[in-house]
């Protein structure tokens, strides 16, 4: 078994490393971590309002994704934390409902925003692979549902 494949055989460790890797001081993410959780088809959507008030969708590549993080974090301390999962399995893939907070510091430190990440996994015989990365944060009128994590249970984990 691959180093990589005993770093990410459960669904939880490659969630905590997804939040880890994005995780650290103005520039300090880890890359290294993010582009061994990736598959090579790897795409991540960050969705926004635009200036207009209408939803946009920006669809990047990992290599695209890191670029444009780069610039966005450069100056900016930045820790986003897991704060409830929801993951329904079947077979090799995995839909893992994702809700978070990312703060100006590790522990404590002003909240930025919260929001949610949609992740599917798939696990290849020996590894998961993070296939793609959807998500949204919170803005009036739009909040994490509660019920998500109230109600629903895991499947098949």
């Amino acid at each position: 078994m691959a180093e990589t494949d005993e770093e990410f055989a459960s669904v939880e460790s490659l969630m905590e490393a997804l939040y880890r890797s994005i995780s650290g001081p103005p520039g300090g993410q880890d890359w290294a971590l993010s582009r061994r959780l990736y598959h090579p088809c790897v795409r991540l959507v960050r969705t926004r309002l635009g200036a207009d008030g209408k939803p946009v969708a920006l669809s990047m590549s990992g290599e695209e994704y890191e670029a444009n993080a780069k610039t966005l974090l450069a100056d900016t301390p930045f820790y986003e934390v897991e704060t409830e999962r929801r993951v329904v399995r079947f077979g090799n893939v995995a839909q893992v409902f994702s809700a978070y907070e990312a703060r100006s510091a590790p522990a404590g430190g002003e909240i930025l925003k919260r929001g949610m990440n949609l992740a599917h996994l798939y696990h290849d015989g020996a590894r998961w692979w993070l296939m793609h990365l959807l998500w949204d944060d919170e803005r009036p009128g739009v909040t994490v549902p509660a019920e998500i994590f109230r109600d629903w249970k895991d499947v098949g984990v």
